[in-house]
């Protein structure tokens, strides 16, 4: 065995800060639909749960939504559960996490795979499916402001 030394990053500690990023949508066919705003603040609230306040100007076919999330934490995986979703969040390196959203307010099941490009940049790309088809196709970039 060899000593690798202590892992630095606790799962999902990546995560936390204040985001701003820009949400792009696309069909089915990858022909641009619109873009917009995205705000998001993500924090501790205990020692394995982790708070994200989601503000979307405009949520695809939805209009302006915020989204209030508790994930618990255990091992790799993360854990929410409200009115609005279902997640189940997995990290796959310290920088990569997918997760699967069941989502009541559109409907859809919701594949994201969360890359972080830098220790404040990251890109999210999403895949929305309702009834088994291809939804939407998104692309968010987001930049750590705080």
């Amino acid at each position: 065995m060899r000593d690798y030394g202590p892992h630095l990053l606790r799962p999902y500690q990546c995560f936390m800060g204040r985001w701003e990023g820009l949400c792009k949508t696309f069909g089915p066919d990858g022909v641009f639909i619109e873009s917009t705003a995205v705000h998001m603040d993500v924090y501790w609230v205990a020692e394995d749960t982790w708070h994200l306040h989601e503000d979307f100007d405009n949520l695809y076919g939805v209009g302006r939504q915020v989204f209030d999330s508790d994930f618990r934490v255990v091992g790799k995986n993360c854990y929410a559960e409200n009115d609005l979703i279902k997640v189940v969040g997995t990290e796959i390196t310290p920088y990569n996490y997918n997760f699967i959203i069941e989502s009541a307010v559109t409907h859809s099941t919701v594949f994201n795979n969360h890359y972080f490009l830098d220790a404040n940049t990251r890109r999210i790309m999403t895949h929305k499916l309702r009834d088994g088809k291809t939804l939407v196709f998104q692309i968010q970039d987001f930049v750590r402001v705080g």
